[in-house]
């Protein structure tokens, strides 16, 4: 799977196209996301990337962020079938966002 840099446009799309993935909402001067993108490429690194993540930067994309209630970067939202299932905001550790993308993955429409 892969990571990739959305706007307002794409993200939309994808939601409309019933897509599964997560979105990122993060901001470049986040420490806490700059963290999370670490987990991230390291989960990817490992093979283990079930689903696409999706990066939504806050600052270019306010009216996006404003639409999913992010008012905590990082904000993560879990989108199965183009629908919002969960979100977290803050830091998640390896531990714990892994087996949420695989269970994510699981949600996928055949």
């Amino acid at each position: 799977m892969a990571v990739i840099h959305a706007d307002k446009e794409l993200f939309e799309k994808m939601v409309a196209d019933k897509k599964t993935f997560l979105a990122d909402f993060f901001a470049t001067w986040c420490g806490p996301c700059k963290m999370l993108g670490r987990v991230i490429e390291n989960i990817d690194n490992k093979g283990e990337l079930p689903v696409d993540i999706v990066k939504v930067d806050i600052d270019e994309e306010p009216e996006l962020a404003q639409k999913y209630d992010v008012s905590v970067v990082p904000t993560l939202y879990f989108i199965a079938n183009g629908e919002a299932k969960e979100n977290m905001s803050g830091f998640v550790a390896e531990n714990v966002l892994a087996p949420k993308l695989k269970d994510l993955a699981a949600q996928k429409a055949e």
